[in-house]
């Protein structure tokens, strides 16, 4: 459909796994995934990666005897291994997952942390002990498979607590019988892929197993997975994806590269296409994050700021230039580049400055030059009426609208035929046909006043151009038009059910950032009016401001916990207007996000 913006490149789903075509009866697994730590910070999505591996080895590959194990402590995890060890049998693969935390103990050597690991307990599961323990059996091979950050950052990029010491190189096991691939291959966190709920290894491990690495050395796919295979597509796509120097390990043994891991049926997976606008998405999403933690951190220096410059001193005037210069110019650094970042505080600082020095010209009587005075919207007067026969083809201008080049008689005939139309839809097509063309242009101005007859006249249903306009709204620095920004971000929640997937969580969550923040900008601005002119009517104007900001950014935190987005700015803005974290924490939770 014309106008629409594309849909978001949704990574395959890897839990449902493939039906297999026979049985592996030999094998045995351990599947072990640890996500609820008790004392130290949790492992998102852990369990979630277990459940897929163990799906993928019991109906894929068929292995009947799989023992999975959810949160165990260290005595669970060493009982289950010894289990799973004496149940493959000759001839067989013995396949070991674990995802969770990770540690370097006191003599150098790479731990596997359970649920009852502490910062001041790290006493885990030494890795050397379970592959000298899974040498013992009579498996032909066995795989550790990890998943685990060993350098104190857990998957999320939150400190562990846990004693920073170097972290050792990969021991290549003494037998030839046991590999290890694992994750990282140093201090680096394991990565999360928020769009899967999965960690990047894991959900990139299972997705080679099915089929996805079948050729990735280049050459034929052949119906087979070798760990080569496997260990040269997760290590490509790891880079791709995670955006940083992520480095799983590579056992480079000859006769262990040659392992099958897996046979047809095989599922062929994303294209090179797919993948390449799932590595965008991805980083996409890293620079909003790495922007929402800017953004949160001046948002909590404004708080602080904006009251106490509320009148007019020389340490006001050096804190708002000293805000100014911290962040007039902010950037943000994602994968080695940087990402200018505006900070909508900043204009409403200049803007301060501004009222003191009219202030004190005025003052000083000298005469006071108008000065940031509000642009009212113009509506464009009714075109000449004259044939609409020339515009009738829509299709035919789509190309020229949208790279901005209609012809002024063009644009003539389209306004006369918008004006001519009876039905919504023909309007609705029409306007849309205006509005490409404005944007092909690259004219703000000129959307904008479209955007607002489209919506206030056509047609207030589609919730992107809902969201777009109340954005650009927001973008003018003052709070004069956040009354009309809050009115079109709610058209636009209204019609959330439009989108869906990725796409849903994305967009519902910068609505509700967006109403967050226009609140609080409301509220600041009724704290600072009735710290100037004290009346019973500006203290219920502050106090009503500051019920919508703290109810917008409670909002906000809800859906973003619910939906597994950084909260980090929400929570800043929900404990700044409420004076008190319970507020925030406490109640029934916004609507959840839809699951993936």
């Amino acid at each position: 459909m014309l106008f629409l913006s594309a849909a978001l490149a949704a990574p395959p789903d890897v839990d449902t796994p493939i039906p297999g075509t026979g049985k592996a009866r030999k094998d045995a697994a351990l599947v072990v995934s640890v996500e609820d730590y008790t004392f130290i910070p949790d492992v998102g999505g852990a369990t979630l990666d277990g459940d897929a591996v163990a799906a993928w080895l019991g109906t894929t590959r068929g292995i009947e005897r799989v023992t999975r194990l959810k949160n165990p402590d260290r005595a669970a995890l060493r009982a289950g291994m010894s289990a799973a060890t004496r149940s493959a049998r000759g001839g067989g693969t013995l396949w070991v997952y674990f995802v969770g935390h990770g540690a370097v103990g006191e003599r150098g050597q790479r731990l596997l942390l359970t649920a009852e690991a502490a910062a001041d307990d790290v006493s885990g599961t030494p890795v050397e002990d379970l592959v000298a323990s899974a040498s013992t059996g009579r498996a032909r091979q066995t795989l550790f498979i990890v998943d685990a950050d060993f350098g104190g950052v857990g998957r999320g990029g939150e400190p562990l607590g846990l004693a920073t010491t170097s972290v050792p190189a990969w021991s290549t096991p003494a037998s030839a019988k046991v590999a290890v691939w694992a994750s990282t291959t140093g201090a680096e966190p394991s990565a999360a892929y928020p769009a899967t709920g999965h960690g990047l290894f894991t959900w990139l491990a299972v997705g080679a197993l099915r089929g996805w690495a079948d050729g990735a050395t280049g050459g034929r796919a052949n119906g087979e997975v070798t760990l080569e295979e496997a260990q040269s597509f997760v290590a490509r796509q790891s880079r791709s994806l995670g955006g940083r120097a992520w480095t799983p390990t590579v056992d480079a043994r000859p006769e262990v590269m040659r392992w099958s891991l897996a046979r047809s049926p095989l599922d062929a997976g994303p294209d090179a296409d797919a993948l390449a606008e799932m590595a965008r998405e991805e980083k996409a999403r890293r620079v909003r994050e790495a922007s929402d933690r800017l953004l949160s951190q001046a948002t909590g220096e404004w708080l602080e700021i904006a009251v106490v410059t509320a009148v007019a001193s020389p340490a006001g005037v050096e804190k708002l230039n000293g805000f100014i210069a911290r962040y007039e110019l902010a950037v943000v650094q994602v994968d080695g580049l940087d990402v200018a970042l505006n900070v909508p505080e900043v204009a409403d600082a200049r803007t301060r400055l501004d009222e003191f020095a009219r202030a004190e010209r005025k003052k000083s009587g000298k005469k006071r030059k108008k000065r940031g005075s509000r642009v009212a919207k113009v509506v464009a007067p009714p075109p000449p009426k004259s044939s609409t026969a020339a515009c009738d083809d829509l299709v035919k201008l789509e190309p020229a609208a949208m790279g901005g080049t209609l012809s002024p008689d063009d644009l003539t005939c389209l306004e006369v035929k918008l004006n001519a139309a009876t039905r919504q839809t023909d309007r609705d097509k029409v306007s849309r046909v205006l509005l490409a063309n404005a944007d092909g242009k690259g004219s703000v101005s000129e959307w904008m006043r479209l955007a607002y007859r489209h919506l206030d006249s056509v047609d207030r249903s589609d919730p992107d151009l809902c969201f777009r306009y109340a954005l650009l709204l927001s973008r003018n620095g003052t709070v004069d038009d956040a009354d009309e920004v809050l009115l079109w971000s709610d058209y636009a929640l209204q019609n959330k059910s439009r989108w869906e997937g990725p796409t849903f969580v994305g967009r519902v969550y910068n609505l509700y950032r967006l109403r967050a923040e226009t609140a609080t900008r409301l509220w600041i601005d009724a704290e600072a009016e009735l710290l100037r002119d004290r009346t019973e009517e500006n203290a219920a104007e502050a106090e009503e401001a500051r019920g919508l900001a703290k109810n917008s950014a409670r909002e906000w935190l809800d859906y973003a916990a619910s939906a597994s987005q950084d909260t980090a700015r929400p929570l800043v803005l929900c404990e700044t207007a409420a004076g008190s974290p319970h507020f925030c924490t406490g109640g029934p939770a916004a609507e959840p996000a839809p699951e993936q």
